[in-house]
């Protein structure tokens, strides 16, 4: 049975390389995270805008939607690696951390480590900041803020001199600190910029799909117009793009699982293109997973 399952993965293997060979690409530019060059921005103004409340610092920017998968993470890890050379930045993914946890997290990667309960590590993070001339640039991502204590150490962070807050989170995460009672309302207006990250428009779309296959062919990133949405054809790609209603991670999924369906047809059928048909019969991941149903 090894030897069979083993059997199979080769030739799905070769299948792979040699449709890719045919379309000219380097790789699968769908099967791994966006680097930097193939990131679709929300548009400049709000990426101006976040540069300017940083800049005038009043209190933490929240990056959040009501769509999984739309970018969230991607664009706060950019906004991090654009400001390295302006501040030391840090990044805190873990979800659903305590009050603890989050103020231990940060003092061990500022370098100052924690002591043995929150109010002692933000004493010795105050203390140590306070002593040097560092400027901190903090990126919480999918905050899952669920209590009063959390809240209370991001504001800790937020009002030290020397810090600045991002953070991520789903529009539901959000607005449910509201529910925290007079903390949770006040921790709201504290937020100095929200920037609501919607789904993908159709122009918008495409240039998320040319970017990505630019950086496995011989085109520039600034020439990414220049090319076609091949191997798709255009029906498929309006397909992907309706089903996958916009979210970059569903379309980017829905896009990986037809190049393997197109390789297999390609060794099978010698036949590259990829169908409005064939994209109606894939799975699509629920592009709403965070938007309550209505009923009408």
């Amino acid at each position: 049975m090894a030897d069979r399952i083993q059997a199979i993965a080769e030739a799905t293997d070769s299948e792979r390389e040699a449709y890719l060979n045919h379309l000219g690409w380097t790789e699968n530019p769908f099967a791994r995270a966006p680097s930097m060059d193939e990131y679709v921005l929300p548009s400049e103004g709000s990426i101006a805008d976040i540069a300017s409340h940083l800049t005038d610092y009043t209190g933490p920017v929240l990056i959040h939607s009501e769509y999984s998968g739309v970018g969230k993470t991607t664009l706060l890890q950019m906004l991090l690696d654009s400001y390295a050379d302006q501040y030391e930045t840090l990044g805190v993914g873990e979800h659903n951390v305590t009050a603890y946890e989050l103020i231990a997290i940060v003092a061990d990667q500022l370098d100052i480590g924690k002591s043995s309960s929150t109010k002692l590590t933000e004493r010795k993070v105050a203390d140590a900041l306070a002593e040097d001339d560092r400027e901190i640039l903090i990126g919480v991502d999918e905050f899952g803020l669920n209590d009063k204590d959390t809240l209370h150490v991001i504001q800790f962070l937020n009002d030290l001199d020397s810090v600045r807050v991002i953070m991520t989170g789903m529009t539901s995460q959000w607005e449910a600190i509201g529910g925290l009672g007079s903390d949770g309302r006040a921790f709201q207006r504290r937020v100095s910029y929200e920037l609501e990250l919607e789904p993908l428009d159709k122009d918008q779309a495409h240039e998320l799909y040319k970017r990505r296959v630019a950086t496995v062919t011989d085109h520039p990133h600034d020439a990414y117009e220049e090319l076609p949405v091949d191997p798709l054809t255009s029906d498929a790609f309006d397909v992907v793009y309706e089903r996958s209603e916009g979210v970059p991670a569903v379309m980017v999924a829905a896009i990986s699982n037809l190049l393997g369906l197109g390789a297999y047809r390609y060794a099978e059928l010698d036949d590259p293109e990829i169908s409005a048909p064939l994209a109606e019969k894939i799975d699509y991941a629920n592009p709403q997973a965070d938007v309550e149903p209505t009923t009408e």
